[in-house]
């Protein structure tokens, strides 16, 4: 099948899968299953081997995903009902003032971001970020929480140790010590 006819296919069952999601209120995973069977049968995988090739696809992904995620959640979760979180949360309020609570969290989150995946870091701080929301006194956790992840996902794609940086950098035969510093 021709390159171009491939790419319109990609493009519209990414188009489909959105207006399943966004317009019609499909729920995620059966809108992601429906136009996975249609994509293969538009460009002509054998019926036979529809089905095999969603399950080892979403398999594989769900698998490592799903034991990330797991014990990212596990770990916050200890963190939250151990008043871990709020008892840090008190400390630093007490020590840097409210106002300064989110600057502190931020830097800390930096420093937790830089070996970790993005999703198991945040999955990690969630619990800490409700918990410095409510001892600096804000409306809604999104205050810190927002500028967190911002933070968080800009480090995952600049500075090493992480797949795409590392395979980019590779890629272009970069100088992985220059890349770190100017990451």
């Amino acid at each position: 099948m021709d390159a171009l006819v491939l790419t319109l296919i990609a493009l519209g069952s990414i188009a489909l899968l959105l207006l399943l999601i966004i317009r019609f209120h499909v729920p995620a995973f059966v809108a992601l299953i429906l136009v996975s069977v249609g994509t293969a049968l538009a460009t002509g995988m054998p019926f036979a081997e529809i089905i095999p090739t969603i399950v080892e696809g979403l398999g594989g992904t769900l698998g490592n995903v799903a034991l990330l995620v797991g014990l990212g959640a596990m770990l916050g979760a200890i963190i939250e009902h151990s008043g871990g979180a709020d008892a840090l949360s008190r400390r630093f309020a007490r020590v840097l003032g409210p106002a300064r609570v989110g600057a502190a969290l931020l830097i800390a989150s930096a420093a937790i971001a830089t070996p970790i995946f993005f999703d198991v870091a945040f999955i990690i701080l969630v619990p800490i970020i409700y918990a410095f929301s409510r001892a600096a006194r804000l409306p809604s956790p999104m205050a810190i929480g927002l500028p967190i992840a911002s933070l968080m996902l800009f480090i995952h794609v600049v500075v090493p140790p992480h797949p795409g940086i590392v395979g980019s950098s590779a890629i272009m035969e970069a100088d992985m010590g220059l890349v770190t510093l100017l990451g």
